[in-house]
């Protein structure tokens, strides 16, 4: 950590007069500590993810019928999964070893940009993914539902499609609440010391 101070001591933009509170030796560890957390929650976003596709499948061989949109919606719903734990992957707030050695402000500009694309993901993508998921889910139960009576069945849809969706809902509400506790404190933080630097500037 004291090697990566030493970096942003060295950096372009004269910060002498700056505030103590938006200097690089205090927004290069929020920086790199929030790289480390997100970190850690991915590797669990990924092992649960591995955990969901094994249950369904077991469950889906074991208690389903194999017919052409069974299988269908096994496979939607798998490569939904797929899709967004590799875009989780990508979209990853992340800082290389060569960002962290640039200037300041470029450090600055590049956090900002990847605190937006995490924003994205759960504004955009995450919902997107539930649509998928839902058409896949309500395939793999179609032929489950077939005897039932028509009323019966869209009722059975409508529970299913409707628990899956309240899940994610409340699932989305805790990622936003992480987001406003672990990111926004750091976009402020970052926006605020880009700010202070353009006024030292002649």
């Amino acid at each position: 950590m004291e090697q990566y101070i030493e970096l942003w001591q060295q950096a372009t933009i004269d910060e002498s007069g700056m505030d103590r509170i938006y200097k690089p030796e205090d927004l290069v560890p929020m920086i790199i500590d929030l790289e480390k957390k997100q970190e850690r929650v991915l590797r669990f976003k990924t092992l649960a993810s591995v955990i969901l596709l094994l249950a369904t499948l077991i469950v889906f061989l074991n208690r389903m019928p194999l017919t052409a949109v069974s299988l269908l919606g096994i496979g939607i719903f798998i490569s939904s999964v797929l899709a967004v734990v590799i875009l989780l992957n990508r979209l990853r707030f992340r800082i290389t070893y060569e960002e962290r050695s640039s200037s300041t402000l470029k450090l600055a500009d590049i956090s900002e940009s990847r605190i937006q694309s995490e924003r994205k993901i759960f504004t955009t993508y995450l919902p997107l993914f539930l649509a998928v998921a839902l058409v896949g889910v309500n395939l793999m139960y179609m032929d489950v539902f077939r005897e039932e009576e028509t009323q019966t069945r869209i009722f059975y849809h409508v529970i299913l499609t409707a628990s899956l969706a309240t899940g994610f809902v409340a699932a989305l509400r805790v990622r936003i609440r992480r987001f406003h506790k672990q990111f926004l404190p750091v976009l402020e933080r970052i926006r605020k010391f880009k700010i202070a630097s353009e006024s030292l500037e002649p």
